[in-house]
């Protein structure tokens, strides 16, 4: 696809797909946090509203009265669930060859455009610590060429890690039972904003370059 600036775009693109993981990140803290004390007095499809409608910030949600900090998540504060983050943010980067069926007219990212997008955001932190997510960049962009249908964006592997490797969240509690019980329905609505989100980023990089060679 062509670009005024190819580096600046992908840059720009790897940014969106880090800040989005960031949002989901922070979502599924502001979701934790819910179940603390506004379990009964905040409707958490006021959350989800925000979510789809002000993608990928979040400071939105504090609107409600809720927080997210040392007290509402103490039972996330440790070492192992902060490779959550860099795994959230892995599991978007191996879905980046979807791009390729955004088209700016018969223009098109090439797979050398996708794939340094995706080196970009694997040195911007992304991570598959212990190798927990078993989708890959190699899998999707198959499944693309091919023209076949990627599996749904699911909470499985944020489950599987949090029984797995964090105690504090694996405790059967109300609280916890909530947030794993959630993240489906939270994982799948983010994937949705999201993948329209980043389709739109890269049709403005897209239509600048387009507006460049009509001057």
């Amino acid at each position: 696809m062509n670009f005024i600036n190819e580096s600046a775009a992908i840059n720009g693109l790897a940014d969106y797909i880090v800040k989005s993981g960031v949002c989901l990140y922070n979502s599924v803290k502001y979701i934790y946090s819910l179940a603390e004390n506004e379990f009964y007095n905040v409707d958490i499809r006021d959350i989800l509203k925000i979510i789809i409608n002000n993608f990928p910030e979040t400071d939105g949600i504090r609107s409600l009265g809720l927080r997210i900090d040392d007290y509402t998540c103490r039972q996330m504060q440790s070492e192992e669930y902060n490779k959550v983050l860099p795994l959230m943010v892995y599991s978007l980067a191996v879905r980046i060859p979807v791009l390729k069926n955004v088209k700016n007219g018969d223009d098109v990212m090439t797979d050398d455009q996708l794939y340094r997008l995706y080196n970009a955001v694997i040195d911007k932190g992304a991570e598959n610590y212990r190798e927990i997510i078993t989708e890959s960049f190699l899998e999707t962009k198959y499944l693309v060429r091919k023209g076949k249908k990627l599996p749904p964006f699911t909470a499985d592997w944020f489950k599987s890690y949090i029984l797995s490797s964090v105690p504090a969240l694996s405790v059967i509690t109300n609280k916890n039972m909530f947030l794993l019980g959630f993240a489906d329905t939270l994982f799948a609505v983010f994937y949705t904003c999201m993948e329209d989100g980043l389709s739109e980023k890269l049709l403005e990089y897209a239509d600048e370059a387009q507006a460049a060679d009509g001057e």
